[in-house]
């Protein structure tokens, strides 16, 4: 079966969207992390641990009342799940000294 000119034309235009999104997503992820940066700061100052679980646990209670699919809540807890895994690995290694105060660069 072959493609007609206008079905290559859509698919062309939804993979530019995804590109976008998929930009725009890398961006969002890396502005957290600055904030994760700045997070870290503030609770190696007061001598707090970077593992806080009650905090996890609440954000992926309000993910999950937020999630309104197609992305099935299995999806959404892994994806979620490595980004706050990303923020711990920030969040160690600032408290540890082998990584550099917060950055806050602007994209």
């Amino acid at each position: 079966m072959s493609e007609s000119k206008n079905d290559r034309s859509d698919l062309k235009q939804l993979r530019q969207e995804i590109d976008d999104l998929d930009n725009q997503i890398l961006r969002l992820l890396n502005q957290r992390m600055f904030l994760v940066e700045e997070i870290a700061a503030l609770k190696n100052k007061a001598g707090r641990d970077a593992m806080d679980l009650d905090r996890e646990q609440a954000i992926f209670r309000r993910l999950a009342s937020q999630n309104q699919g197609p992305l099935a809540w299995g999806a959404v807890k892994k994806i979620f799940g490595e980004i706050l895994a990303a923020s711990r690995d920030i969040q160690s290694r600032l408290a540890s000294g082998e990584g550099e105060p917060p950055s806050r660069k602007k994209n």
